[in-house]
């Protein structure tokens, strides 16, 4: 029993190296080449796999872009947690959100990935069942939480909490494809000090 509970066990940590495995160099090459320019073959092969195993993780290659968006949305989603539980007032919420969302892609490969794939990102992010946790706490946040007086009604509070799911990917590539060379520090200052005048007049 225990023989075959630790065979089973080793079969699922295998199972999940190898999906880490394809994810990673999916990145890599959705990075390089972008969505529409990488093709199955082209990652079965950068992931030393068979293609029928590349078929048992992923139906297709939409899937597997949806799983990449899904990945880095849980770790926003983490990151907002964790920075909701660390601080106790609007603007170091704001900040904290901003500044750990901007590290989180400020990496050469992440910049890339964005640049190159920003239609695709765009619509699999907002298909994406992550995103609507996001803007469900977020909104849960502001309404109570935080006790922002600036709104009443409900649809504002979910307008509002799109605008912060949506402004900073959106200023990340406006900065990254001109000549703006600005850090995190000072993206995340820029949000927070916007959202925090809008929010507490």
């Amino acid at each position: 029993m225990e023989e075959t509970a630790l065979i089973l066990g080793k079969r699922e940590i295998q199972k999940q190296q190898v999906r880490e495995r394809i994810l990673e160099e999916a990145l890599s090459l959705f990075s390089e080449r972008g969505f529409e320019k990488t093709t199955v073959a082209d990652i079965v092969e950068q992931s030393a796999i068979a293609r029928g195993t590349f078929y048992n993780y992923f139906p297709d290659m939409n899937t597997l872009f949806d799983a990449l968006i899904a990945q880095l949305n849980q770790q926003v989603v983490e990151a907002i947690q964790y920075t909701r539980k660390h601080t106790d007032n609007l603007y170091d919420y704001l900040y904290g959100t901003f500044k750990s969302y901007f590290e989180l892609i400020g990496t050469e490969q992440m910049i890339q990935f964005h640049i190159v794939n920003q239609a695709y990102i765009r619509q699999s992010s907002y298909q994406s069942d992550l995103i609507k946790v996001i803007v469900k706490n977020l909104n849960r946040d502001l309404k109570s939480d935080l006790k922002i007086k600036a709104f009443t009604e409900k649809y504002e509070f979910l307008l509002l909490s799109y605008m912060l799911v949506g402004s900073p990917p959106e200023l990340f590539l406006a900065t990254h494809t001109t000549d703006i060379n600005l850090t995190s520090e000072q993206l995340a200052t820029f949000l927070a000090k916007l959202f925090y005048k809008v929010l507490m007049e």
